[in-house]
């Protein structure tokens, strides 16, 4: 049963990594897209600077050239965002079998068989344990059971967030009261 649990659980995480290189790929073309964007705008700043668009004949070639241009992003966004919504989903679709692997099997799990739980001494028990944790601070903290592995994931992060953010708050407020009490000696 834990081998069973074990190849499966390595299998979502295979997937979840190919959806993650999948989606940083996706980022990457829309990058490019977002660079060619920029580069059409500074050339229509280009042709109003230059008062082309008073010049009937080189409005009609400024506006052919935009028009082409506008063509080529479109040709690459529009694809590119039917494949990032299909990643989205598999990430989705990953999350939920990780949530259903890693939070549902280990909160109905009434026996308390160990058997069913990894092995505590391995990288995937631990990660059990802490997703286990993570499920119990959720709880506390909002009362219900999480939705789905995503809801938890989301509220560890957002509270990891802001816990960095008063971090970075109280060293610069520590930074600013040496150096006040630095001029003030």
């Amino acid at each position: 049963m834990q081998q069973q649990t074990h190849h499966t659980l390595k299998t979502v995480v295979q997937e979840n990594n190919h959806s993650a290189y999948e989606l940083s790929a996706q980022m990457v073309q829309l990058e490019v897209i977002q660079g060619a964007v920029a580069r059409l705008l500074d050339r229509v700043d280009d042709i109003v600077h230059n008062g082309w668009s008073k010049d009937r004949g080189l409005a009609y070639m400024a506006i052919d050239e935009i028009r082409d241009t506008v063509r080529l992003i479109d040709i690459g966004f529009c694809p590119l965002t039917k494949s990032i919504g299909e990643s989205i989903k598999g990430v989705n679709k990953t999350s939920d079998k990780l949530f259903e692997l890693i939070v549902s099997k280990g909160s109905s799990d009434e026996s308390g068989d160990a058997a069913a739980k990894p092995d505590m001494n391995s990288v995937e028990g631990c990660n059990y344990l802490t997703m286990e944790n993570n499920v119990k601070i959720f709880i506390k903290e909002f009362g219900r059971e999480p939705e789905s592995f995503e809801e938890v994931l989301t509220y560890i992060q957002e509270t990891v967030e802001r816990v960095v953010n008063k971090k970075n708050e109280n060293k610069k407020a520590d930074a600013l009261t040496s150096t006040h009490e630095t001029y003030t000696r």
